[in-house]
């Protein structure tokens, strides 16, 4: 039987997101299994293999929430956003009050803007960007709309500026540095980046390439991964009734007088779990009403759209 389900693992520095799931491939002896979010080279941190069936729920994954420790350099801009381009632009005139920066972070809290780094894996008429930068292209980019629920700042030793972030999917810490060096009038560029949360997994949990292989050689990698129904805990439930399941399961959208329970958190267009009348997980749909909107509606109105069948 294949093995099914995510592995938490600590990528180290000087990999790529897709080494790391070679390594997996070899130590596995298996072809599939995928990442859920790509970290530069440089960048360290959490980063969610789907093994076996579980590849089927890595786009989910990757929706998740993330949180990063982020050290930034200021006084320098590069063509990368970030420590490993050409230099752009240098200055020793780093005039930041420490008492300002406080303020200055907290402008970027919210839903804000960003253009997408021209280095990075976002696509351009089916082209990734990082590789019409290599050949010297460089294309207008549209900004993308992206939150940053919390940003801290734990330390200033300047040039370096070290702080904490958590945000929605899709958020440029490079971009973010950027952003912020260009309000401070000095510049700056991303030098560091841990990634410490990723939907439900955390960098405290996670494996280091070397205790996975010798995990693996000890024959005890179903200790270490994690169901499918688990590793999508970050999303709301909703559960049907026993009647219902089968319908679910069959792919149809769901009405409300089919369901037992439904959280109050949603709102239109979110993605929940699916859960049968034992609390086995039965699929993934998208909410068509908001939770606080439930209670008032047609027991005929269809509220649940069917994304992923993930039972059978």
């Amino acid at each position: 039987m294949e093995l099914s389900g995510v592995l938490n693992i600590n990528k180290p520095g000087g990999m790529t997101s897709h080494d790391v799931v070679d390594v997996a491939r070899r130590l596995l002896k298996m072809r599939r299994i995928g990442h859920t979010g790509t970290l530069d080279p440089r960048a360290t941190g959490v980063l969610p293999l789907c093994v076996g069936r579980a590849t089927r729920i890595a786009q989910f994954l990757t929706q998740a929430d993330k949180e990063y420790l982020i050290t930034m350099r200021l006084g320098i801009t590069t063509d990368t956003l970030d420590a490993d381009g050409k230099v752009l632009s240098e200055t020793d005139n780093i005039s930041v009050d420490p008492a300002d920066l406080p303020d200055v972070l907290n402008r970027f809290v919210g839903e804000i803007q960003q253009v997408p780094p021209l280095f990075s894996a976002k696509k351009h008429h089916g082209e990734r960007l990082y590789r019409l930068a290599r050949r010297g292209e460089t294309v207008e980019r549209q900004p993308i709309t992206v939150r940053i629920h919390e940003l801290k700042l734990l330390e200033i030793d300047l040039p370096f500026v070290r702080f904490q972030v958590s945000c929605s999917k899709g958020t440029y810490a490079r971009s973010l540095c950027d952003d912020i060096g260009q309000v401070l009038g000095c510049g700056a560029h991303l030098y560091a980046l841990t990634r410490v949360r990723s939907g439900r997994f955390l960098v405290e949990d996670a494996l280091t390439l070397q205790q996975f292989e010798q995990i693996v050689v000890e024959g005890r990698i179903l200790e270490v991964l994690l169901p499918i129904g688990e590793a999508l805990g970050h999303l709301p439930a909703v559960r049907v009734h026993p009647e219902s399941s089968r319908w679910v399961v069959q792919g149809s959208g769901m009405a409300a007088g089919a369901l037992l329970s439904f959280p109050m958190e949603v709102e239109k267009g979110d993605l929940v779990r699916v859960l049968g009348y034992r609390r086995q997980l039965l699929s993934l749909a998208e909410v068509t009403v908001a939770g606080r909107e439930f209670a008032t509606i047609d027991p005929r109105r269809i509220v649940l759209k069917p994304v992923r069948v993930l039972a059978g």
